[in-house]
């Protein structure tokens, strides 16, 4: 047209009704960009509630226990080792709660930062908190690190490794020792967490289908919430990985997790 206005601005420009049709729709898809921007961080606060009372129970009751232990014996000993224990357990979880609440105080304005995350470190963090069933159980935990560290939300992965743990330590047979394995590996540009036991299993031809969802449990006998597992899925989706479960009744269970 020569005065550099496309075709379509001029017709809008002598049309006020198409004008105003164009004004709206740009509205519209700013308030969608706004709605689903909200919508994110209402799933990430409801994943921030979901962590603080699902994963501070086990910890909290391992200190409740070590304060009975420690108030109900008079060898010094044991005196010692369980005050070793209430401060090692404790430090660990006022660590995690501190960076949990400078997630929470930047989150209104930020997605939530990543950093470098050790997984030894997170491993054996998760573990510590998971000591009392550990010992009661005589459980064995091993390790076969390919990949170290994951630019991750910390937050995030110590949740799945707690949870993932939390659930082969439980969901164990009668006077079998577990035996927990956790890998980390690298496969087509993929990191890759798998978490293997030799547990009760699950049924997935049953249950498969409800393994994810909130507030599932396919045990009876247990302290389940049926939170952990849909919590944990949840975290790792907003990241844009997954989690895949292979599973046979009495044989045992794996996660294994796509970063």
């Amino acid at each position: 047209l020569g005065n550099g206005v496309p075709p379509s601005r001029l017709s809008a420009m002598n049309n006020p009704t198409l004008e105003a049709i164009e004004s709206l729709e740009e509205q519209n898809k700013k308030l969608l960009k706004i709605q689903h921007a909200l919508e994110k961080k209402v799933s990430q606060l409801k994943d921030f509630a979901g962590i603080i009372t699902h994963d501070v129970r086990g910890p909290a009751h391992n200190i409740s226990k070590m304060l009975d232990m420690y108030e109900s014996t008079n060898d010094p000993e044991l005196k010692k080792a369980s005050m070793d224990y209430l401060k090692k357990i404790s430090n660990d979880l006022t660590n995690n709660l501190n960076e949990l609440i400078q997630i929470l105080q930047i989150h209104l304005e930020k997605d939530i930062p990543a950093s470098d995350c050790i997984f030894e470190d997170v491993i054996n963090s998760a573990a510590l908190q998971l000591q009392d069933i550990i010992q009661q159980k005589n459980a064995t935990i091993t390790m076969d690190l390919a990949v170290t560290n994951i630019l991750y939300p910390k937050v995030y992965l110590q949740s799945i490794l707690y949870n993932l743990l939390s659930n082969s330590l439980k969901y164990t047979k009668p006077s079998i020792p577990p035996v927990i394995h956790v890998s980390t590996y690298e496969n087509e540009g993929n990191c890759y967490l798998s978490i293997s036991d030799n547990g009760l299993g699950i049924d997935l031809n049953k249950f498969g289908h409800l393994l994810f969802k909130f507030q599932k449990s396919f045990h009876s006998g247990f302290d389940s919430k049926g939170i952990g597992l849909y919590l944990i899925k949840n975290q790792i989706e907003e990241q844009g990985g997954s989690i895949h479960c292979t599973s046979e009744p009495q044989i045992g269970t794996k996660f294994t997790v796509r970063f």
